[in-house]
């Protein structure tokens, strides 16, 4: 049996950026410090800050004066960011600097009377923090929402910056023939495109496909979901315990990719059970 670890796999710079943050500053603080809501989406990284001394809080309202609040990759909504002021907690800011560059993107050409089309999960964090920096804007998931659009004079197309790169360009193409006006940024970041396009290339090439990271992680779910287009056995988990020996007999070559928000040593652990499915 072959097995290929995807060179692109793991954490991205924002996420690596985000932890090192939040690790350094917990082992610091003579307090707990928290995080409002996941710093990102995986589990096993999360319990990781628990031990050194990071908690999350998942509501604004436990926020008390002099907390220290590490705000997520994914950003948080403008207006919360003036609600831990009020509060006089000490903000420490580890959204993703290509979120930033998003939301100033955003800010920029709304002022400037343009509608803002979101393309990505409307329920995902970062979308909901990127909304925040719009005056009137339309959160769209996918190609069929965009033909849903009305024309309008002037439009602003950005997306989630984990969505699939090929879909975005499909639907992007499609939104600008309803306008007289329309600005598109390419705000994919490069991780996650050279992950995309990695995955594409030795998912069809592969037996089988196992993809590292958290369940409610978009980026790792979109590499699954993309694996899943090139290879018919393809399984996205969150650590080594959900895979069984039997799948994996027949198997000449598996790949194994993870996702931006998914620490090494789990992806270590699931290449080192396979490596031990050759010695069996």
């Amino acid at each position: 049996m072959k097995i290929i670890r995807a060179n692109t796999s793991g954490f991205c710079m924002g996420v690596k950026r985000a932890m090192q943050m939040a690790i350094e500053t917990g082992k610091k603080a003579a307090e707990t410090v928290y995080t409002l809501g996941p710093l990102i989406h995986n589990p096993q990284a999360i319990e990781y800050l628990k031990e050194n001394g990071v908690e999350m809080i998942s509501e604004l309202q436990s926020v008390q004066a002099g907390n220290t609040i590490i705000i997520r990759a994914h950003g948080v909504p403008a207006e919360d960011f003036d609600a831990l002021k009020n509060k006089r907690a000490h903000v420490i800011d580890a959204t993703c600097p290509h979120v930033v560059t998003s939301q100033k993107q955003i800010k920029n050409y709304s002022d400037k009377g343009y509608h803002i089309i979101i393309v990505g999960d409307p329920e995902h964090p970062e979308i909901r923090s990127l909304q925040s920096f719009a005056n009137n804007c339309s959160v769209i998931k996918d190609y069929e929402a965009a033909l849903k659009i009305k024309n309008l004079e002037k439009i602003m197309v950005i997306a989630q910056t984990t969505y699939n790169a090929a879909e975005f360009v499909k639907i992007s193409q499609m939104l600008k023939e309803k306008s007289e006006n329309a600005i598109v940024c390419n705000s994919i970041c490069m991780a996650t495109s050279e992950r995309q396009t990695e995955i594409k290339k030795l998912a069809a090439e592969s037996d089988a496909v196992i993809i590292v990271g958290g369940k409610n992680s978009a980026n790792t779910g979109r590499l699954a979901e993309i694996a899943s287009e090139y290879c018919l056995n393809v399984k996205h988990i969150e650590t080594v315990d959900e895979l069984n020996a039997s799948d994996y007999k027949d198997c000449k070559t598996i790949v194994v990719s993870a996702g931006a928000s998914t620490p090494d040593f789990i992806t270590d652990k699931v290449v080192e059970w396979l490596k031990g499915l050759n010695k069996a």
